[in-house]
């Protein structure tokens, strides 16, 4: 059935228009404008074609890839402008004839003397669109970090709503959803788990990101199978003009990149290695051992054609260590991920097709020191067509997704709930969104989605909506909205009770299960007064259904049973961003509030009452954020600040032991029982508030003409604050987070 679907869908997309014909009267014109410095596209590049006195005739920006479309042009003979920042504009005359023409520009790098120009920032963490916020790589570089450069990681963990763990492990709760209801792609391509188990890093380190948008919620019908949110990170094109690389050295990471051309104005390569040395390193900096081993490998190779953009990514990750140093349980995870993508322009560049198709394997294991006495894992093989067209009112979007799917596992006793036979699925995803313009002053986003799954016994339809109003028709200031439903037909389960591991077993939905679902709804505002100032406020509400959660026992059991509970996930969070020259400033603070609910028959808490409502370990009420960023005669000084009130967590009545009588088993006279633990209500405590502070110098220090040293030096939790990680209720143990750790950096690069 899902091979007729599919088959049907292709048929559509090839059949739809690809190209509305131009009048025979009239002209038009394309290309792409790229940097003759690198090769590299340039996005948001003006091309005008100037009338009588040089006034504006016809102009067009460029888009992600580069590329610009002018239709409708009256033949004739212009003079051409193309022009970014940083570039010398580029000038010539066109002789338009009735069709179409195609025109490409490289720019070259220089300076240039402007009169009377505003500099606005589009990209900061203060400028959000009910949800969506785009990360560039000049962001990332002003957090603090023990390494080279910045990392999208840690960025993250300067958002309200996005709540971390721990230092350790790896886990990203945004808004109220767990780290399992989280899309991460990497060029369209799926990666189950890219952040390290030192939460500092993930896959996505500064050098390689052209950009991420990240939804907190809210996103488009293009996104399907995640109900709380989406990371969505495009890696950038080697350089196409010349050979670049670097290296660098310091008590966390060795890093290696290079890029360059394959095919020079054509193709490129681009490639990355990073290593962690902190178990080494520890010894000497902390005086203790942190068992953390990390590494991961990036390649991706791009070509441009005339009508096309594909490129061939490749990423492997592994991580292996332990959250407790005193406990035997060592945890280990490596992601996979291997695909490739082709954007194909039409003739007049408003209509893209764009095709994928991939592999990825995730897996991890849990148990003793080498020996791992458990471990789960997830492969996916994937095919995804997708079509956009853009029409004088705004455009639509639409493409399926196919996927074959197995599950595997290899568990112990611990886990005797769950079924331990490997398992097999299919899924089909489709969608169509439209983006409606009304104006200068509103953007209406209507969008559909369905997905069929669990050898289909599983259908959805996930109706979606996204608003933005600027009231004055300019940037100046703007009022969003978001809704939609979201499903998820496969759920990672882990023993949320255990808070020293994070073993995640994916499973599909059963037959007869109901899938998780999630009701998103934001609406946010935001404002920029003068030039470097700019503010955000926004409140959100995810209604959540069906959610696996394990089940809670006054007596702590061997094994993971779960049920399924609702969720209510809401709060608000406000943003400050200055941008004043040299200077950089951010503050953020956030509120939320997150409850789940469950029959108490169901959940096997020891409370009274039929239902049971408890707020899980990520609901972090109040967050706190600062980061500035000084750049003066070359030293640049970055500074992060954050506090956060305790996460919740489950006390202890007391210990006992069981004898078991019924199966004759234990004998009184002379057996001593089985260790048991008696629990308190799920959650019912609070941890203490935590705050830490890190610092970060660093300046480039010339040796050559294409060669550089970074310099950087640094230090996490300047103040020494013993932040708590977690408590061990069975051990009645504190784990603490990092302490004060001093560290420096090096990097050469040669350009």
């Amino acid at each position: 059935m899902w091979y007729r679907i599919a088959v049907c869908l292709l048929l559509g997309l090839s059949a739809a228009p690809g190209r509305v014909a131009l009048a025979q009267a009239s002209a038009a014109l394309r290309g792409v404008v790229t940097s003759a410095d690198d090769g590299l596209p340039l996005q948001g590049a003006n091309v005008v074609l100037e009338g009588p006195g040089g006034a504006v005739a016809y102009a067009a920006a460029t888009g992600p890839e580069g590329t610009y479309a002018i239709e409708g042009i009256e033949p004739g003979r212009y003079p051409v402008r193309v022009s970014f920042i940083g570039f010398s504009t580029h000038r010539d005359t066109l002789l338009l004839r009735p069709g179409v023409l195609t025109y490409d520009v490289r720019l070259r790098v220089g300076a240039q003397e402007l009169s009377g120009l505003m500099v606005e920032a589009e990209r900061g963490a203060a400028r959000r669109q009910a949800g969506l916020q785009t990360i560039r790589p000049s962001e990332l570089s002003r957090i603090p970090m023990p390494g080279s450069s910045g990392d999208i990681a840690a960025y993250l963990q300067t958002l309200p709503g996005v709540v971390s763990g721990g230092d350790r492990g790896g886990q990203l709760y945004i808004r109220g959803g767990t780290p399992t209801q989280n899309l991460v792609l990497v060029d369209g391509l799926p990666i189950v788990k890219p952040f390290h188990i030192s939460g500092l890093f993930s896959a996505f380190p500064q050098e390689l990101v052209e950009q991420a948008d990240v939804y907190a919620g809210g996103h488009s019908a293009a996104y399907m199978g995640a109900i709380s949110s989406v990371i969505d990170v495009a890696l950038r094109e080697g350089d196409m003009e010349r050979f670049k690389g670097s290296a660098s050295a310091g008590p966390f990471l060795l890093t290696a990149h290079a890029e360059g051309p394959i095919v020079r104005e054509t193709s490129s390569f681009l490639t990355m290695v990073r290593y962690s040395v902190i178990e080494e390193a520890a010894g000497p900096l902390l005086g203790r051992d942190v068992p953390l081993r990390f590494y991961d490998l990036t390649g991706r190779y791009a070509v441009q054609t005339g009508n096309s953009v594909c490129s061939l990514t490749g990423l492997h990750t592994y991580d292996r260590g332990r959250l407790d140093n005193e406990r035997n349980l060592e945890l280990a995870w490596q992601n996979t991920t291997l695909g490739g993508r082709c954007f194909i322009y039409s003739d007049d560049l408003r209509r893209t097709l764009a095709l994928s198709a991939g592999y990825m394997h995730y897996r991890n294991d849990a148990g003793p020191g080498g020996a791992p006495e458990r471990s789960a894992g997830l492969a996916k093989t994937y095919v995804s067509v997708d079509r956009e067209m853009e029409q004088g009112w705004g455009g639509v979007q639409f493409g399926f997704r196919a996927d074959y799917a197995t599950y595997a596992y290899t568990l112990d006793e611990k886990f005797i709930a769950l079924e331990a036979e490997d398992q097999y699925t299919y899924t089909l995803q489709s969608y169509v969104a439209l983006e409606g313009r009304v104006g200068r002053w509103l953007t209406v986003s209507p969008g559909l989605g369905s997905q069929f799954g669990g050898e289909f016994t599983h259908f959805t339809l996930e109706p979606r909506l996204r608003l933005a109003l600027r009231p004055d028709g300019t940037d100046r200031q703007e009022l969003s909205l978001a809704v939609g439903k979201y499903n998820q037909i496969a759920e990672g389960i882990t023993d949320e009770r255990d808070a020293g591991t994070v073993f995640t077993i994916w499973v599909p939905a059963g037959r007869k299960d109901p899938v998780a679902e999630a009701r998103h709804g934001i609406v946010g505002y935001r404002r920029r007064f003068g030039q470097g100032l700019e503010a955000s406020l926004e409140a959100y509400v995810k209604d959540m259904r069906n959610i696996p959660v394990p089940l809670w026992t006054p007596v702590a059991r061997f094994n993971t049973r779960t049920t399924l509970a609702n969720g209510l996930a809401y709060g608000a969070d406000a943003r400050v961003e200055l941008e004043a020259g040299p200077l950089y400033l951010y503050a953020g603070y956030g509120w939320a509030k997150v409850t789940y609910e469950a029959a108490s028959r169901d959940l096997g808490a020891w409370v009274r009452g039929t239902l049971v409502e408890y707020s899980p370990a990520h609901d972090l009420r109040h967050q706190v954020h600062a980061v500035t960023s000084l750049d003066l005669g070359g030293v640049t000084a970055n500074l992060r600040w954050e506090l956060g009130t305790g996460r919740p967590f489950t006390r202890v009545y007391g210990f006992d032991l069981l004898l078991d009588l019924v199966t004759l088993e234990d004998y009184p006279t002379t057996d001593a029982g089985t260790p048991l633990t008696l629990y308190d209500r799920p959650y019912g405590a609070r941890l203490p508030a935590y705050h830490r502070l890190d610092v970060s110098v660093s300046r480039p220090v010339r040796l050559a003409e294409a060669l550089t040293l970074d310099v950087q030096a640094g230090a996490l939790n300047l103040y020494d604050r013993r932040n708590i990680f977690y408590f061990d209720v069975n051990t009645l143990r504190r784990v603490d987070q990092t302490p004060f750790l001093p560290y420096l950096s090096l990097r050469v690069r040669a350009e």
